[in-house]
C-alpha cells in the first residue's frame, strides 16, 4: 500500500463575497507520495495558486482533508498556522532580499540555529545549485536563472516535508525556462524532494512533473501523467487544453457514428487516395516541416503537420489519411 507524502481529500476554499462564500476550489482531489514532483495546470483563474495558498496556509479550508507525512494540515475543524506546516515556499517573483547577500538570504529560514550549524547548511546548499562562488554577491548582481537557484536554495535548507513552486518560470525568457525545468527537476530528484508546482504553460509542467492535474473552475479534471494526458484524455476540456488538438464530428473523418474525436496535427497525412478531404487555408515552416490551417468538407478548421516537403500553395484542395489507429472519442454534449 503507497504511504502518500501528500494527501488532499476532498478540499473546498472560498473568499467571502457579497452573496456569501464563493467557492474557488471545490471537492479537489489529490495524492502525492515521497519524492514525487506534481503539477497543476490550468488557465488563469482556474483556482490552482489557491489550492498552493491553502496547502501553505495562507488560506483556510472550508471543508475537506489535508495531510502531509501524517499529520492534519487543516480540515473543517482546524487549521494547522503556516510556521508549523513544515512546507517551504518559492514565490513567483522569488522573494530575495535586496539587501541581504546570497548567503544571508539562504540563511533566512535556519533562524534559530546555532550558527556554525547555519554557516554549513548554507554551504551545502550554494554548492547544490552551483552558487558558491556567488555567496558574498547581492540579488540584483545575479541573473534570473541564478535568482531562481538562490530562491530554490532557501526553500530547501530548512529540509521541508513539501516544496510548493507558484509559476517558478514565468519571470524568465522561454530558452531559459526549457533548461532551467529539466534543472530544477534535476535538483528536485537529487535532494529527494517531495514538490508541488503551479502553472499554466504545458511544456514547463510535462518538463517537471511525475503527475499533472489538469484544473477547470476550480477542479481536476484528470490526474495523471503527461503521456496518459496527451494520449488517454478523460474530459473534453483535458483533450482540448493538452497538446495541440481539437475535437470534431467523426462524421468529418468518414466515421459514421455521432462521436467527437480528437484530432491532432499528427493524426492525419497528405495522402492522394486519403479519404479525408479539406482546403488549405495558410500554412508556415515551423521545423523540420510544415504545419498548415486546414478547413475540413464540414467547415471544421484544423491543424495539421504537412511533413517536410514543399508546402501546398494556400487554397488548394488536399487528400488526407486519418492515422490514429485507436481515436479518443466523446459522446456529443
Amino acid at each position: 500500500m503507497t504511504e502518500w507524502t501528500l494527501r488532499l481529500d476532498g478540499i473546498h476554499v472560498g473568499y467571502p463575497g457579497a452573496q456569501g462564500l464563493k467557492m474557488v476550489v471545490e471537492d479537489l482531489s489529490l495524492q502525492l507520495s515521497a519524492g514525487q514532483i506534481g503539477c497543476l495546470l490550468g488557465a488563469s483563474g482556474c483556482g490552482k495558486t489557491t489550492v498552493l495558498r491553502a496547502i501553505a496556509g495562507f488560506e483556510p479550508v472550508s471543508a475537506g482533508r489535508m495531510v502531509l507525512d501524517g499529520a492534519v494540515l487543516a480540515d473543517s475543524a482546524r487549521q494547522l498556522p503556516p510556521e508549523r506546516r513544515n512546507v517551504g515556499m518559492m514565490f513567483q517573483d522569488y522573494a530575495l532580499f535586496p539587501h541581504l547577500s546570497v548567503a544571508a538570504n539562504v540563511a533566512f529560514g535556519l533562524r534559530g540555529r546555532h550558527r556554525s550549524q547555519r554557516a554549513v547548511r548554507v554551504a551545502e546548499m550554494l554548492a547544490l545549485v552551483g552558487l558558491k562562488s556567488a555567496a558574498e554577491a547581492y540579488p540584483h548582481e545575479l541573473s534570473g536563472g541564478q535568482q531562481q537557484r538562490v530562491a530554490l536554495a532557501r526553500a530547501l535548507a530548512p529540509r521541508p516535508g513539501l516544496l510548493l513552486l507558484d509559476e517558478p518560470f514565468s519571470n524568465l525568457d522561454i530558452h531559459t525556462r526549457e533548461r532551467l525545468a529539466q534543472e530544477l527537476r534535476e535538483l528536485l530528484k537529487a535532494t529527494g524532494t517531495t514538490a508541488l508546482l503551479v502553472t499554466h504553460d504545458q511544456a514547463e509542467a510535462f518538463a517537471m512533473a511525475d503527475r499533472i492535474g489538469v484544473m477547470d473552475r476550480g477542479r481536476i479534471l484528470q490526474w495523471d501523467t503527461a503521456e496518459r494526458l496527451y494520449r488517454h484524455p478523460i474530459d473534453p476540456v483535458v483533450a482540448g487544453f493538452v497538446g495541440r488538438g481539437m475535437l470534431v464530428p467523426a462524421a468529418a473523418l468518414g466515421q459514421g457514428d455521432d462521436a467527437l474525436v480528437l484530432l491532432r496535427p499528427e493524426h492525419l497525412r497528405l495522402d492522394p487516395a486519403g479519404q479525408v478531404r479539406g482546403q488549405l487555408l495558410s500554412g508556415a515552416f515551423r521545423g523540420p516541416g510544415f504545419c498548415g490551417q486546414v478547413r475540413l468538407a464540414g467547415g471544421e478548421i484544423i491543424e495539421v503537420d504537412l511533413g517536410e516537403e514543399a508546402m501546398p500553395p494556400p487554397g488548394e484542395e488536399l487528400r488526407l489519411r486519418w492515422t490514429d489507429p485507436a481515436p479518443v472519442r466523446f459522446p456529443r454534449q
